[in-house]
């Protein structure tokens, strides 16, 4: 039993240890623990967590991810934490140490109960063991359609039995917040829009009520093409008909955007049109995709548009790529369709991500919402936000995402907003999103860039030099900035001056550095990201002098499965540490780019053994010259003999011929 630990699903799922939050970073390993908790104790077998993980699409090794995900969970919580059965894997839970099981024991002795203030005292206990929206942060569509749906469903209703038992008590200021929180996240909810009206109207508040009445009625006629239905109609006409009615009596409306309108926060919000795009950067080039996602995001905006359009572009690519630069100057490109503000949020500060709970908070201060009326509990953040982004043209550029569950929070619901997400991975099960992988440079964008920093007079007297530059950097738009920043800040110096000092590899990192950019230190974020035996594979398999290495090369230098390898290359090539490509007659292949290769080499000597780097490439070399039959492929000239010693001397020959010299090897 998980005695130590404790689990919530209203919200973000979080999971404490002993009071202390206990991160799980990976998106996939969340799903399965979601879906493990949903069904506790009962057991889940290996084909429905696969559904859950994937959908209908799982891939070949799913299984084996699968047992991958469960022994790495086992790791975080405990060894005991996920119990292996004969028809799959359930959570050793215990009693109290789960907030739905408190919520479920609640809800049923309040629907149990018919003395007004004890019924009001169980429901409002049941509503304090959730933080909102349950799986808020989980990134499986079929669990949030499925299993999810159910448990959301649940949730609204027993929201909206409290705010009933709540007011027949009297109690109809106390239940605004979160009623407003709820029409805010379900504006097509009636029986939530009459619930508001009600309690407005009890309240004091006639006009709000109305005026709340209108806004349901607005809004389904705008996005459903609907009036409103039978009973908000009567909750509607109750208020008209005056202070006659029983105080107990609720009401059931219909969820509208909760706009700006009830809350504190939004006359200074419309005030002034929050903007905070930091400086555009004048020199980068990449004129078509440029062109391309301006002409996206004014489409989104146009009046129509927005039902048609997808709200959301994810900037995906390698550390490095100008992800950043070309967010920031699309934004300031667009900004006269986004009249009503441009926000711009680093989603990750140093080497750790950010809570989307912090981040709310920082938007909802943008767009004008004082320090003490920003909410504390997570979801009635995410109401508050999307209430005041409702039916206002606003921009949002979330720079920097971990994944999809730290995004999803902090998208805009209304259709006359939209965002622009940058990551080093595609964040693949956002919905309504178009993806954008930014790649290297052409040799033209290159030079241009150097042009626009240098002036274009210094860099023609110096073509070859230019050219020399641009190689030097793997056509990598931050390494070319630097280069570009370098030179500009030293008049004196020729293009030459400075591609000489890059020709030497032991120091191209070290001269790929000024003020506060630097090549290493854009990698090491992606590098950080990774877990050890990633960061093993990534470092080791950078000794290998070979342009591109297949998996069972790969799997030999590290000592690992195929299946395994493959799985930790693919985190690789989602990370954009590594490339892969198909070739035809040689399938997927895996290869650095000459920078990337520069960092993982540097790693390795430091951090990797003599003898772990000399098996690495032993291992590789060993599997890269012979076939599959044991059969040895010469690299110049077969040895006479054969068999042990002769795929020795073939080892030994190609180690001393075509690795490092820093290695130490001797034909």
């Amino acid at each position: 039993m998980l005695d130590d630990l404790q689990f919530d699903v209203f919200g973000p799922l979080t999971v404490r240890r002993n009071g202390e939050l206990l991160e799980i970073p990976r998106a996939k390993h969340r799903v399965v623990l979601a879906a493990l908790l949903l069904h506790a104790p009962r057991t889940l077998t290996a084909e429905e967590l696969i559904q859950q993980l994937w959908g209908g699409e799982p891939p070949l090794t799913a299984r084996k991810t699968l047992q991958g995900y469960i022994a790495r969970l086992r790791k975080l919580l405990g060894a005991d934490a996920v119990v292996s059965r004969a028809s799959g894997y359930a959570i050793a839970i215990g009693a109290e140490r789960l907030d739905l099981d408190r919520f479920n024991t609640f809800l049923q002795k309040a629907e149990l109960t018919t003395e007004p203030a004890e019924r009001a005292r169980l429901f409002r206990s049941a509503m304090e063991q959730t933080n909102g929206t349950p799986l808020v942060d989980i990134p499986s569509e079929y669990l949030q359609h499925g299993d999810g749906a159910a448990l959301l469903e649940r949730w609204l209703n027993a929201t909206e039995s409290w705010a009933d038992a709540e007011m027949a008590v009297g109690r109809y200021a106390d239940v605004l917040p979160r009623l407003r929180a709820l029409v805010s996240e379900h504006p097509f909810r009636e029986s939530a829009w009459g619930r508001l009206m009600t309690a407005l109207y009890r309240a004091g508040r006639q006009g709000e009520a109305l005026a709340a009445y209108q806004e349901a009625r607005r809004l389904l006629a705008d996005e459903l093409g609907v009036e409103p239905g039978e009973e908000l109609r009567a909750a509607h006409g109750r208020i008209l008909a005056g202070p006659t009615r029983s105080t107990a009596e609720p009401v059931p409306p219909r969820p509208a955007p909760a706009g700006p309108r009830p809350g504190a926060a939004e006359a200074p919000a419309r005030r002034g049109c929050p903007y905070t795009l930091p400086p555009r950067l004048a020199e980068f080039a990449r004129p078509g995709i440029e062109a391309d996602l301006i002409r996206r995001l004014r489409d989104v905006s146009r009046e129509g548009a927005e039902r048609t359009v997808p709200q959301t572009l994810n900037l995906y690519g390698a550390a490095g790529v100008g992800k950043t630069t070309m967010a920031v100057r699309v934004a300031h490109a667009v900004s006269p369709a986004f009249p009503d503000g441009q926000l711009y949020v680093e989603l990750q500060r140093g080497d750790a991500f950010r809570e989307p709970a912090d981040v709310l908070g920082e938007l909802l201060r943008a767009l004008g919402a004082a320090p003490g009326a920003v909410p504390a509990e997570f979801g009635e953040r995410v109401a508050l936000y999307r209430g005041l982004l409702s039916h206002r043209r606003v921009l949002i550029v979330l720079d920097g995402a971990r994944d999809e569950a730290q995004v999803r929070p902090l998208l805009p619901a209304s259709p006359t907003c939209a965002a622009v997400v940058t990551s080093l991975e595609m964040l693949s099960t956002l919905g309504g999103t178009r993806y954008v992988r930014l790649g290297l440079l052409t040799a033209e964008e290159s030079r241009e860039i150097l042009a626009r920093i240098l002036g274009r007079e210094r860099v023609a007297a110096e073509e070859g030099a230019a050219q020399d530059l641009v190689r030097y950097c793997g056509r990598l738009p931050l390494a070319i900035r630097i280069v570009g920043a370098r030179l500009l800040e030293r008049p004196h110096w020729r293009l030459e001056t400075l591609a000489r000092r890059l020709e030497s590899e032991r120091r191209r990192l070290d001269e790929l550095e000024v003020g506060d950019l630097g090549v290493r230190d854009s990698l090491a974020v992606g590098y950080a990201a990774l877990e050890a035996p990633e960061r093993r594979a990534f470092r080791l398999l950078s000794l290998l002098e070979m342009a591109s290495f297949p998996v069972r090369v790969a799997a030999a230098a590290l000592g690992l499965p195929d299946d395994r390898t493959e799985e930790t290359l693919e985190r690789l090539t989602a990370q954009h540490l590594l490339e892969a490509d198909f070739v035809k007659g040689s399938g997927v292949r895996f290869s650095y780019h000459p920078l990337v290769r520069l960092y993982a080499r540097e790693l390795t000597f430091d951090v990797d053994p003599m003898r772990s780097r000399h098996g690495a490439v032993q291992n590789a070399l060993a599997a890269w010259y012979a076939r599959p039959d044991g059969a040895l492929v010469a690299l110049r000239a077969t040895p006479s003999a054969s068999g042990p010693a002769a795929r020795a001397e073939v080892v030994a020959a190609a180690a001393a011929s075509l690795l490092p010299p820093e290695l130490g090897f001797t034909a």
